[in-house]
């Protein structure tokens, strides 16, 4: 008979089946598929280039734990104090296809937000890479939670982004090594965004059915602020058809600090 570290378990599950939630939630609650010897867990473990953070660990975040289905292992490189639920942490998502009027509302919200805030997003092309690099010009630090593997630089071309999170950010995926990016990806992606983040900014949104809108749809599961920078009304615009419907606006970092009594 033999004892394994149950911590070590979950990291060991959750590379066997390659970061995929339900087979690990599975193999925990039916024990079906546990047959394995403490060695092979422990050179499973031993192998990652990377660590990993879970679900038994002290500094696991209490904001991920409240969420739907919580990640059960987070794989990082990076400043693990990140994470740390005192930090004010703010969430930035937006289009892929975003316009020059969007980049430049998260250029002007993200440097009035930067210094001692952190920014939580998805490291997607468009708005989710403005915000990543504008926060870090203006002194301030971040965390990417990707949709591939901890080791997959996804897209491709925030290569030289990726690796400057990873030396003096913080980069988190479920998905351990090499796992390349998937569409159903995403959504678990953006709920530990939002489940990180005390309040969403919303630069621009150009369609209903984007991912950006299932982040705000699970923040306000959360019942979080949102906030929504108002778009020029000649462009064909969802952040203006939210905010006629009610929608917290943003017109600067400095107003989104005053809301939420961020001093």
């Amino acid at each position: 008979m033999y004892e394994i570290d149950s911590r070590d378990l979950l990291i060991y599950l959750a590379v066997k089946y390659e970061g995929d939630y339900s087979k690990i939630l599975t193999a925990l609650t039916t024990r079906e598929d546990l047959e394995f010897t403490e060695e092979e867990v422990r050179k499973v473990c031993s192998s990652l280039k990377c660590k990993a953070i879970t679900m038994l660990d002290f500094n696991y975040p209490k904001k991920l734990k409240i969420i739907h289905r919580p990640p059960i292992v987070l794989f990082y490189y990076g400043d693990i104090s990140l994470l740390d639920d005192r930090k004010r942490k703010y969430g930035v998502v937006g289009s892929r296809d975003y316009t020059e009027y969007g980049e430049e509302a998260t250029k002007k919200i993200v440097s009035e937000m930067a210094p001692g805030t952190v920014l939580v997003s998805g490291m997607a092309r468009g708005i989710d890479t403005i915000g990543h690099i504008t926060q870090i010009q203006n002194g301030g630090r971040t965390i990417a939670i990707l949709g591939s593997g901890i080791d997959y630089c996804y897209p491709s071309e925030n290569k030289k982004l990726y690796e400057k999170l990873k030396k003096e950010h913080l980069v988190m995926s479920e998905y351990p090594g090499l796992v390349a990016p998937d569409n159903y990806h995403f959504p678990h992606r953006n709920r530990i965004v939002t489940g990180l983040s005390d309040a969403l900014v919303v630069p621009q949104i150009r369609t209903y059915t984007s991912g950006t809108m299932i982040s705000v749809n699970m923040m306000l599961e959360l019942g979080r602020p949102i906030f929504f920078a108002p778009n020029p009304i000649t462009e064909d615009s969802v952040n203006n058809a939210l905010l006629e419907e009610g929608a917290d606006f943003a017109i600067s970092g400095r107003q989104i600090l005053e809301d939420l009594k961020w001093d």
